[in-house]
């Protein structure tokens, strides 16, 4: 088994030539991007270990592994999203408070579209309320949630952070 502890780079920000060795992907569901320890196997079948020591979340192209001629690189599988486009910033906040009152993560692109997993009580919500909801095949590229608290072990103390 391979095992990494950190995200050396990734393939799509990074110059070319970088990573040299040949490529196979770890392929995640959305949802795996968050976890703190992984152990899969590769599309060439190479079972890989990996710590998140950094939780940060893992994005499409984050390369985990670089060594003994082999680069292993996450693909993050498209699934079912639901995608709207409110018209204003008043429909931007009620979408985002009802689909947070869910409980349920979500991603705003570049050109202002609400993604989200794809559930059926969340498209006939949507629907009633106006707005215009797709069900369209897309990779959701990010997942962060906001960290209210952040837990630290100082001298077997444990301290609640606030962040701004």
């Amino acid at each position: 088994m391979l095992v990494s502890r950190a995200i050396k780079g990734n393939i799509h920000h990074s110059g070319s030539g970088v990573f040299i060795n040949p490529i196979e992907y770890l392929e995640l569901e959305w949802f795996d991007t968050t976890k703190r320890i992984i152990r899969a196997y590769s599309t060439g079948g190479k079972e890989l270990g990996f710590r998140n020591l950094d939780s940060v979340a893992l994005e499409d192209g984050d390369v985990l592994y670089d060594a003994d001629g082999i680069c292993i690189v996450v693909r993050v599988l498209p699934c079912s999203c639901i995608v709207f486009e409110p018209q204003s910033i008043k429909e931007m906040a009620i979408a985002c408070f009802e689909i947070g009152n869910k409980h349920i993560p979500i991603f705003i692109n570049d050109q202002n579209e609400v993604i989200t997993a794809f559930e059926k009580p969340l498209f006939d919500q949507l629907q009633r309320a106006g707005f215009q909801p797709m069900i369209e095949e897309r990779v959701i590229e990010r997942t962060d949630v906001l960290k209210m608290h952040q837990v630290t072990n100082f001298k077997n103390k444990i301290i609640l952070v606030k962040e701004d």
